[in-house]
């Protein structure tokens, strides 16, 4: 063989040994097996993340959060209720001087004319009920304040309560507790709150019995605070 054909064998063989070469690497690269010996090296394999969410049920309730003011380091409790009228009643610790020849007696019909307080008042031997003569400019305040001595005519046992009007409408507010000639004697204040401030009010003494024929009478003053 002479030096020609030893090059080209040579060559040939090269070619051979380069075209192998790169049909190997060209098979890892497509993610096949790549034999090195007789160890085989997988791939790896690269998964496309997309977002998405899942939701389950809690297996224990979770208590809702207060409210955390973050400036003043306070915690409070949010209270979605809407504020109803209602009342509250104390004895007072001065007495006052009771005068049925008050200026302001009262009336069994309702207020059509308003006055601005404080109010005093007076009336006596009610069987019923009994309104004031005025109904009273409350200036937006949203309270009333009530001090009324009541006693019964005769010595009976009497329930009686105060109502509180809307003046205008006459609707319906609210009412004091119930009271007692016997045990709720010399003055008391009553306070009703919770007013809505768009609206004028007056009051009334109603005689919750036991029975006609156990009148009341009474002194009282409203005033705003």
């Amino acid at each position: 063989m002479n030096r020609k054909s030893i090059r080209i064998s040579i060559c040939l063989i090269l070619i051979l040994i380069l075209s192998l070469s790169l049909s190997g690497t060209s098979f890892a690269s497509k993610g096949g097996n790549v034999d090195i010996g007789s160890k085989q090296i997988a791939a790896p394999i690269v998964e496309n993340l997309e977002p998405s969410s899942e939701t389950t049920k809690m297996t224990s309730q979770k208590s809702v959060p207060l409210n955390v003011d973050i400036i003043s380091n306070q915690v409070t409790v949010s209270n979605e209720e809407t504020a109803k009228p209602a009342s509250e009643t104390i004895k007072m610790t001065s007495q006052k001087v009771a005068s049925l020849n008050a200026a302001n007696p009262m009336s069994l019909s309702r207020p059509t004319k308003g006055t601005n307080l404080p109010y005093n008042g007076a009336f006596s031997g009610v069987n019923t009920e009994i309104f004031s003569n005025y109904y009273f400019f409350t200036n937006g305040s949203t309270q009333l304040y009530v001090d009324w001595n009541v006693r019964a005519d005769y010595p009976d046992n009497v329930l009686w309560h105060i109502n509180v009007y809307q003046a205008g409408t006459n609707k319906f507010v609210a009412s004091s507790d119930q009271f007692t000639t016997d045990s709720n004697t010399g003055w008391w204040t009553t306070r009703f709150y919770n007013l809505d401030p768009a609206y004028n009010y007056y009051i009334s003494f109603v005689n919750d019995g036991p029975q006609i024929g156990s009148p009341i009478s009474g002194d009282f003053t409203v005033r705003l605070k």
